[in-house]
């Protein structure tokens, strides 16, 4: 497989020049560019219509505030949306975020075909990651490779999203117990509501239960 049809939707001038010119080195077409998700996903949209569909969708996950109304403010909306539209579409990401439980979700959630993290060597990495999907192959980031394996990340159960969403509405941990128990959901003891959160906290290195809940708000998670 060889992308004929790039669209790179990214509001760093820097970054841009470095996708233009690894594009070029792999003789790969000039790509189009979008600064604005909502941008993006219309000229998706019309590429689609048109009969010229995108076949490879590179973005960032956060785009600078200025002010103007968007529906789309977020990578994160941006390939779901695009994914809905067009099931198919090989999605790269290149972003500053190096949280591996952010990485992890992009990968489980909505399927992204590869990660870069932005700093010193991206541009070998974007080289590899485009040569591996190009492959129909997932590209992992180094460090995510590196500790994939270890137990230091979290899949959020239905119960862990329940009392996190708890928390979010103002519940206080120890008023937990008798929401759960009014509602048939176990285990609702308040020893167990402290040792799942406290499981979580660890796992995601937070120390605070608000910083939990503001990081499932941020990715969507509750």
């Amino acid at each position: 497989m060889k992308f004929e049809n790039i669209l790179v939707t990214e509001d760093q001038g820097v970054a841009n020049r470095s996708l233009r010119i690894t594009l070029e080195e792999l003789e790969l077409p000039r790509p189009h560019h979008a600064y604005y998700c909502d941008h993006a996903l219309t000229m998706i949209t019309t590429a689609l219509r048109d009969g010229r569909p995108y076949d490879l969708l590179v973005t960032d996950l956060y785009f600078q505030v200025d002010g103007t109304t968007k529906q789309l403010p977020d990578g994160v909306g941006l390939i779901k949306s695009a994914r809905q539209l067009q099931p198919d579409l090989k999605v790269l990401v290149f972003s500053s975020e190096s949280r591996q439980a952010v990485i992890r979700r992009l990968y489980d959630e909505f399927n992204i075909d590869g990660f870069i993290v932005k700093g010193r060597g991206d541009a070998q990495d974007l080289k590899n990651a485009i040569e591996q999907i190009a492959k129909n192959k997932r590209y992992y980031p180094r460090d995510y490779r590196s500790t994939a394996t270890q137990n230091n990340l979290h899949t959020f159960t239905a119960y862990d999203k329940t009392i996190i969403g708890l928390l979010a509405e103002g519940y206080a941990q120890k008023d937990i117990p008798a929401w759960l128990d009014s509602h048939d959901v176990s285990p609702s003891g308040l020893s167990s509501v402290e040792k799942r959160l406290s499981l979580i906290r660890n796992a995601m290195n937070f120390t605070k239960n608000e910083q939990l809940v503001a990081f499932c708000k941020e990715m969507g998670i509750i």
